[in-house]
């Protein structure tokens, strides 16, 4: 009896870790998402749509006869009900705005694993701007930043596109941070709200099985995306984003509303973009580009400057008090408005020029 109650619990024990591993950590059922008839869904490439949000320059402005098109982070994020409030700030300047949620997360359709690369988040964009067809303000944030600075390797980006902003930019395309610390190392000395988001994702979603998930090619069925989906609770949400803020002002993030975060999507296109081809846009880009930056950045600031090598920056702005996301607090709302606003109309800045490509080490060194 003795023996048997031993073989058992040995059996158990060896059992135990395949069990943690097939057990699904959440549903796989994703629940519908409430109706929202500001969306349009736009087709873009080899059948695939994204959800758009358009918003018509307000009657009461001249119009401009210029979109402004932005282009959220991610990957597998989406746009935010703050990000439509502070974009719509531009439709009463007069702007076209064009927000949409990138394939595979927010309201747009999901896919195969396999269909959540970089080269296809591009793809996407061309087809917007070719539907918007006029010129264009083109707005990438964080990852957005990247498939900004890839699009416009293209011609048919290149034909719409009058200015560029790039806020806060994660990793360039195609780039391979190796050892140098400033590449990898957060660089900023400001009162940061926390780690980086990745991080916090994962300590709330950290199980062996999610694990297992992350290290199996893009598109396998071991964890399914839906799984993955439900994980990224409107909780996680919370704690990723708060990332974005200065300590001492993630408060603002009561008035903030989850929709679908996808980690599969965001961890597929994110090993697609470091073999993406590395833009060369200094001399082909005639377009000029702002460059704007939080003081509380959890981006190390390396991965910023090495934009200057890629693109003609003209102008670059950092604004003191604001996160990752530069529009998270009124403060940053208001400058990060006038700032585009200055920009496209070529007004002088409201802020000192900084970095430039000739001060961007010390600019590291000084942890700004």
């Amino acid at each position: 009896m003795r023996m048997r109650l031993q073989r058992s619990l040995t059996l158990a024990m060896t059992l135990l870790p395949l069990w943690v591993l097939m057990v699904p950590a959440a549903s796989r059922h994703l629940p519908p998402l409430p109706e929202d008839p500001a969306v349009q869904p736009w087709p873009t490439s080899d059948g695939r749509s994204v959800a758009v949000y358009r918003i018509a320059p307000d009657a009461g402005v001249q119009d401009r006869q210029q979109a402004l098109v932005f282009v959220h982070g991610g990957p597998g994020a989406y746009i935010r009900n703050f990000d439509r409030d502070f974009f719509a700030g531009f439709a009463r300047e007069g702007f076209e705005v064009v927000l949409y949620d990138q394939f595979g997360s927010g309201r747009s359709p999901q896919g195969d694993g396999r269909d959540y690369t970089h080269d296809g988040n591009v793809a996407d964009l061309l087809a917007i701007l070719d539907r918007i067809g006029k010129p264009t303000v083109l707005v990438g944030q964080s990852y957005g930043a990247a498939i900004v600075a890839s699009a416009l390797q293209s011609p048919r980006a290149r034909k719409w596109v009058t200015q560029v902003v790039l806020t806060e930019p994660g990793k360039l395309p195609g780039s391979t941070p190796g050892l140098d610390p400033a590449l990898n190392e957060k660089t900023t000395r400001a009162p940061d709200a926390s780690e980086a988001p990745s991080l916090a994702v994962l300590s709330s979603m950290l199980a062996p099985r999610m694990l297992v998930g992350t290290l199996l090619p893009a598109g396998n069925l071991f964890v399914p995306q839906e799984e993955l989906i439900n994980l990224a609770s409107p909780a996680v949400q919370r704690n990723l984003i708060s990332s974005g803020y200065c300590r001492g002002s993630a408060d603002q993030l009561d008035r903030f509303q989850p929709l679908r975060f996808n980690p599969a999507a965001n961890m597929a296109v994110g090993r697609s973009a470091t073999k993406a081809q590395q833009p060369t846009l200094r001399e082909a880009l005639k377009a000029p580009v702002l460059l704007m930056l939080g003081e509380c950045s959890y981006v190390p600031r390396g991965r910023a400057m090495a934009y200057f090598d890629a693109m003609p920056i003209t102008r670059a702005q950092w604004l003191q008090g604001v996160g990752h996301i530069l529009w998270g607090t009124p403060k940053g709302q208001a400058l990060v408005h006038e700032a585009i606003v200055r920009f496209v109309d070529g007004k002088p800045a409201a802020l000192p020029n900084e970095p430039t490509r000739e001060s961007r080490d010390q600019f590291v060194r000084d942890g700004r």
